[in-house]
């Protein structure tokens, strides 16, 4: 698709007498700061920055090429920035390319063969000669302890990075799943009291027994040979009763004659798959990591977390300085209450927490940064007002992309937090965290059940999201505007969720507006979710064509039914198109056609284009034309798109649509997405992203979820 230069929020230098400050990897912090005498590092340069920004004048950074590694993260507070006139800006130079890493070189003298007999006992035999040990004691790094029995994220330990690529922990099965034959005890937490079919009780007893670890039996014979391993730890991660549950859980017990595996602590809500207990239903996906043993493929690693050494298969050779590992647990940039800051073209990576957190402040810009590899969430907004996301890639996360929280929800009128993210690439995110880590999140926090953090009145635009397990965009709170974001491949592993997705609660929630997103190629996602109330939301002009899989939900809008028996809400759904999609429109509303504008909506090769029912007191009985506000079109074949097949649906003069619905206003396809500016020269071409890849085969594990009115 063809795109435009936008000229909109970007932000210049203001005029004044600049003065500059230079920073090089070959300065000296002895050095006066000037191009020709550089300094060393961002202390020196911040410690400069104070002495010369007196004179309300633009302070510049300039960071030459190279790579700048901290040993503790970059802090900015109150007295660091600028003013709207005169901002503190830290930039690399004349577009050189300019690395800032949280991660330690690791020195070839710690990289040894392994000789000790136990060692090579464990290790794969054919690679015994290939595979390198660290001692970790002799580093003296932080983030080596032990798993918890139980967790859902990267478990708070280093990560290893070679030649700037993060290096994957060792797992079993390489590639895909094992999966459980049969439960024999589902254990669970105590909030699933007084459901027999979760084992809580003995025996027909009406008191509740504890929690209790889960007890299932195993396919996979090389189970047994973890036995000798359990006294220094087996850690299983697996979605152990539904695809949006993901937690790493020790192995207490494996019985090798029964064949059973008896996990150390309960997992929430018991094991195996929810619709079908006791038993399971025998897709539950789980695999075992951390393993020394089951290393057996280029890159992977593991630590012995009894002996404190990390054991390494190297994809290549290594040299000076190729190996690294990241043990800082803050995020590596951060601005704290400062104001007036911008970081703009320089790429942060190789962190154990988030790349960057701006905490409070005002009106601080990160603009054309690539930030990669990190941990936690790429960017962190928490609280202050006017802060801007711009022109950004974000990818290789553990967890998300964007992450804000802000405004003012308990006031009248409410107080936005006039954020803006636009225009940032965020893709393959969510790599240790599986589930409920957005490329954005504005005002959902928890997981499954719903959560709720403070993100009023953002703007949310042009940004192209891509490749996750799971969520493309979560939202809460008040008064955001999302529009112009195209996404595609999201719910690559986790179904039940959306490129949009929000599960919060009436009192707390509404005021979004949607508008102009391209969602497409999702085969077992939604496009536009609701999971329970959707007050006062306005939806329009987006084009949804989610390629979904056969006999899975794929709906394109779907409003659930929420608290609306209790507080009645009405539906403003209009000019939106759905195409090949399982379900087009499913919606649940009190409304009437008086107070609903549901109307000019076009489904295209859709099973079920439209699914409505009207609500009374938890009733749901009354059909469409109850609901519907006006003209809603079904094509069963293609209507007249430029070229359907490859996914142009901008729409010839001559289109049927035009005839049949005069009221449609085409849709601006042309400015959806990422878009060149000052900060993105050039755009990724579809080839780079995959971006009209049928990915089928690839998604999801076989299952569905059964109870989503």
């Amino acid at each position: 698709m063809k795109k435009i230069l936008f000229s909109f929020l970007i932000f210049t230098v203001f005029t004044g007498t600049a003065q500059n400050i230079y920073v090089s990897p070959l300065g000296n912090d002895k050095n006066s700061g000037t191009i020709d005498k550089p300094i060393a590092t961002l202390e020196r340069a911040k410690e400069l920055v104070k002495k010369t920004n007196k004179t309300n004048n633009t302070t510049t950074v300039y960071l030459r090429k190279g790579t700048y590694t901290l040993s503790h993260p970059f802090i900015l507070n109150t007295n660091d920035g600028g003013t709207i006139a005169a901002p503190v800006v830290y930039t690399a130079y004349n577009n050189e390319t300019v690395n800032i890493r949280g991660s330690k070189s690791i020195p070839l003298k710690y990289l040894k063969k392994v000789t000790d007999a136990t060692a090579l006992s464990r290790i794969n035999q054919k690679l015994k000669d290939s595979i390198v040990y660290i001692d970790l004691t002799a580093l003296k790094l932080e983030h080596i302890k032990t798993y918890a029995d139980k967790f859902d994220d990267d478990g708070d330990i280093i990560e290893l990075f070679m030649d700037g690529e993060r290096m994957p922990l060792s797992r079993y099965p390489n590639e895909g799943n094992m999966t459980i034959k049969k439960v024999i005890i589902n254990g669970g937490g105590q909030e699933v009291k007084n459901e027999d079919w979760r084992n809580f009780y003995a025996n027909g007893a009406k008191e509740q027994r504890p929690p209790r670890p889960g007890v299932f039996e195993y396919r996979d014979e090389r189970t047994g040979n973890w036995v000798k391993s359990l006294d220094r730890g087996v850690w299983l991660k697996g979605y152990w009763r539904i695809p949006w549950q993901n937690e790493a859980v020790r192995i207490d017990k494996i019985d090798t004659i029964a064949k059973t595996i008896t996990l150390s602590k309960p997992v929430s809500g018991g094991i195996g798959n929810k619709y079908t207990r006791p038993e399971g239903n025998g897709k539950e996906a789980y695999w075992v990591m951390n393993l020394v043993e089951e290393i057996d493929q280029p890159g992977e690693w593991a630590i012995d977390f009894k002996d404190k050494i990390l054991y390494f298969y190297p994809p290549k050779p290594i040299k000076e300085n190729s190996v690294r590992i990241a043990d800082i647990s803050e995020p590596l940039i951060q601005l704290i209450n400062v104001s007036n800051v911008q970081i703009k073209n320089i790429t942060i990576e190789e962190n154990l927490n988030d790349g960057i957190k701006i905490l409070g402040g005002e009106n601080n810009l990160i603009a054309g940064c690539t930030i990669r590899n990190v941990t936690k969430n790429g960017i962190t907004v928490d609280n202050g007002i006017g802060h801007t996301i711009l022109s950004n890639d974000i990818y290789y996360t553990g967890a998300g992309g964007v992450w804000l929280r802000g405004g003012n929800e308990s006031v009248t009128p409410k107080i936005s937090s006039e954020y803006k993210v636009i225009n940032n690439h965020i893709h393959h995110y969510s790599v240790l965290q599986k589930i409920y880590a957005a490329a954005i999140n504005a005002g959902f926090s928890g997981g499954g059940g719903g959560g709720h953090h403070v993100c009023v009145g953002a703007y949310i635009a042009h940004n192209m999201i891509h490749d996750a397990p799971h969520v493309g965009v979560l939202f809460g709170s008040w008064n955001s505007v999302f529009e112009y974001n195209e996404i595609f491949n999201y719910c690559l592993v986790s179904d039940d969720m959306g490129a949009f997705y929000s599960y919060d609660l009436y009192e707390r929630m509404g005021g979004h507006t949607f508008a102009y997103n391209f969602i497409h190629n999702s085969s077992i996602g939604d496009g536009i979710y609701f999971d329970h109330d959707h007050r006062e939301m306005k939806i329009y002009g987006n084009l949804i064509a989610l390629n979904s899989a056969p006999k899975r939900r794929g709906t394109a809008y779907l409003y659930k039914i929420g608290s609306q028996p209790k507080n009645p809400y009405t539906i403003e759904c209009y000019n939106n198109m759905a195409i090949n999609c399982n379900y087009g429109f499913e919606v649940v509303t009190t409304g009437s056609p008086a107070t609903n504008s549901f109307n000019n909506n076009i489904a295209v090769e859709c099973t079920k284009p439209y699914d409505f029912k009207f609500v009374t007191d938890k009733v749901r009985d009354t059909p469409s034309t109850v609901i519907t506000s006006g003209i809603n079109l079904t094509y069963n074949n293609d209507p007249g798109f430029v070229n359907m097949k490859a996914y142009d649906f901008r729409l010839k003069p001559e289109s049927k649509i035009f005839k049949d619905l005069p009221n449609f206003k085409p849709l601006p396809i042309e400015k959806m997405g990422l878009f060149i500016d000052e900060y993105r020269k050039v755009l990724p071409s579809d080839k780079e992203v995959n971006r009209f890849i049928n990915l089928k085969s690839k998604q999801g594990m076989g299952t569905d979820i059964l109870d989503r009115e």
